[in-house]
């Protein structure tokens, strides 16, 4: 479970910056709890304060990530990064032959895909796709993959509001494509990704598309 100095800096990277007041409220503590856990986060150069000034009255102070705060990775992704090294570690001469590196990366993230999914898999059991995709969302917080999900008309959309990789993402879209490949392995239907925060949007999200009742057969 996260700390709270954790909640505070994951709030920070999915808001990109907030007051004391609104912090608080999301985390439904003191607004003193929260000037000492920024006061901590601060000293350890993971977050900072600005003042914005609209009009007349006070200004807001918003506290902001760093850019290391904004890299800050996230328990799960330690688990991940482990399973990487794994994969690169387990693999033979027979599956790298004839192989550039992109193609041999692109088969180790499918094997850590699988592998993930597989962890995971007792906790996604529903018959509906609905049910699914609400099991796989609560699974892979544990991960630091998804946020939180929404019913849209057209299917449904899994969130993660914090890239805890933004550098590897930036240079390769593997790591995107395997948290995409795992959600759709423990999903059992189709999943499309439409945004990235490498990307300048504000979260990085999934798309399942409702097909037919997506039960389970």
């Amino acid at each position: 479970m996260e700390s709270t100095k954790e909640q505070l800096l994951h709030l920070l990277q999915s808001s990109g910056g907030a007051t004391v007041a609104t912090l608080a409220e999301a985390l439904e503590v003191g607004q003193a709890s929260v000037r000492r856990h920024l006061d901590h986060l601060r000293v350890e150069g993971l977050a900072d304060v600005r003042v914005d000034r609209h009009g007349v009255g006070r200004p807001a102070f918003v506290f902001y990530p760093t850019e290391e705060g904004e890299e800050r990775t996230p328990a799960g992704y330690s688990r991940l990064l482990s399973r990487i090294y794994g994969g690169l570690r387990s693999l033979d001469t027979r599956q790298v032959r004839g192989r550039d590196g992109t193609q041999v990366m692109r088969a180790v993230f499918e094997d850590v895909a699988e592998q993930v999914a597989k962890d995971h898999g007792s906790e996604v059991d529903a018959t509906s796709l609905e049910g699914r995709v609400a099991q796989t969302s609560v699974a892979l917080h544990q991960e630091g993959i998804v946020d939180s999900w929404t019913k849209t008309a057209d299917g449904y959309r899994l969130t993660n509001c914090a890239c805890p990789y933004r550098q590897a993402a930036d240079v390769s879209h593997g790591p995107c494509e395997l948290d995409r490949r795992t959600i759709e392995l423990l999903v059992d239907a189709p999943v499309r990704q439409v945004s990235r925060i490498v990307d300048g949007q504000q979260s990085c999200e999934y798309v399942v598309a409702a097909t037919g009742d997506g039960n389970k057969t």
